[in-house]
């Protein structure tokens, strides 16, 4: 295995021994699979002890090619060939997708309605499970251009497979607090608040802000989450309301959800010039704190050894502990500090984790004016 494959394997084995819920853990987790085995689209399915799909996130979320699947389930399941149920009670542990193309899927519905639009055509999966239950199934989906997927990639995955079933035993964790990361996207609503112009980005937002979860009964209308329109709708015209305050230095009114997908803030802007009497809404997702700090810790110039030992420092644990779970002499542990302080010009545990949480307490709200969100 290359240095390269390493460091994602290892980069995956850190974010599921974080101890978040798996819905804090996927998106990183797909982030670093896509850089392990070059995808166009990662995406996770989980699933009930007996089978039953129960929720969906993606790294390319696109919401009418998901509204096709979940309103025609039947039809997905007959050119696939199996159930979702069977596959992940009874699937190989990989490749079991693999052979839709050497039985004519390419011609079937499903290709035309949800791989053959977006230019996707090869697929991966992996089942995760073990011998209590089924877990769920990670897929990865390359473009029709570009190669199939290998026996090599096949084998990378089934390597990160245990790591993911080790984060899904933890589900039930909670973060300890959420941390802005200046990630956010903005939509404009009409001024009865119906969202009429977003991006793609802002609709992967509002639907992981507004849906705790995304399964086969959700409810669609006119290839959209209806409940995502119901619900920027009424944030859209609470905000209104407090746009209107007469002081000079009244903040930016704010809403906040939070639910098993992460920390999400609106705030709402008046616009002006040609789109007067529309709302601007800005949403902003803020991250486990965890997550956060993982992420920060794999972009410094650190051994992997110094990064697992930076990240729990961090995270609080004392050096009896950091010790204890990295199979570390307290002396050898002492000698990792002080490598890690000169190479980071640092002096204490103290200014490491406020060096890798700097930009995250720092980093202002976001604020837009009326010219810019006219412009957008």
């Amino acid at each position: 295995m290359d240095c390269k494959h390493a460091s994602a394997l290892l980069r995956i084995r850190q974010a599921c021994s974080l101890g978040l819920p798996s819905r804090s853990v996927m998106p990183i987790v797909m982030r670093e699979l896509r850089a392990l085995i070059p995808a166009a689209c990662a995406q996770f399915t989980w699933a009930s002890e007996a089978g039953r799909l129960t929720n969906f996130w993606s790294d390319t979320f696109m919401p009418r090619r998901m509204a096709w699947i979940v309103l025609h389930r039947a039809r997905y399941e007959a050119d696939a060939g199996t159930s979702f149920r069977d596959l992940v009670l009874f699937g190989q542990p990989t490749g079991n997708l693999r052979r839709w193309w050497r039985e004519g899927f390419e011609h079937s519905a499903t290709y035309r309605a949800v791989f053959e639009p977006f230019g996707f055509k090869w697929m991966l999966d992996g089942v995760v499970r073990d011998r209590q239950r089924p877990y769920g199934c990670v897929a990865l989906i390359r473009r029709r251009d570009a190669p199939d997927f290998s026996a090599a990639d096949e084998d990378l995955l089934a390597r990160v497979l245990p790591y993911l079933v080790h984060a899904l035993r933890s589900d039930s964790a909670r973060p300890s607090r959420f941390v802005r990361t200046g990630r956010s996207a903005m939509l404009v609503c009409s001024g009865d608040g119906e969202p009429i112009e977003w991006s793609d980005e802002a609709h992967r937002l509002a639907v992981y802000a507004l849906l705790d979860e995304i399964n086969t009964d959700a409810r669609i209308g006119g290839g959209d989450f209806e409940r995502v329109r119901e619900g920027l709708r009424e944030i859209a015209l609470a905000l209104a309301s407090r746009l209107d305050d007469p002081r000079a230095d009244a903040p930016l009114p704010l809403i906040e959800r939070r639910n098993g997908w992460g920390e999400f803030s609106f705030r709402g802007y008046r616009l002006h010039g040609e789109g007067a009497g529309r709302i601007g809404l800005l949403i902003e997702q803020s991250v486990p704190v965890e997550a956060r700090l993982l992420e920060r810790v794999n972009a410094i110039d650190l051994s992997p050894r110094q990064k697992e030992i930076a990240l729990l420092s961090a995270r609080g644990l004392s050096n009896a502990e950091i010790a204890d779970q990295l199979g570390l002499s307290p002396h050898t542990l002492k000698d990792h500090f002080k490598a890690i302080y000169g190479r980071l010009a640092i002096n204490s545990q103290r200014e490491l984790a406020a060096l890798l949480l700097a930009d995250a307490q720092a980093n202002p709200p976001p604020r837009w004016d009326a010219a810019q969100l006219s412009e957008a």
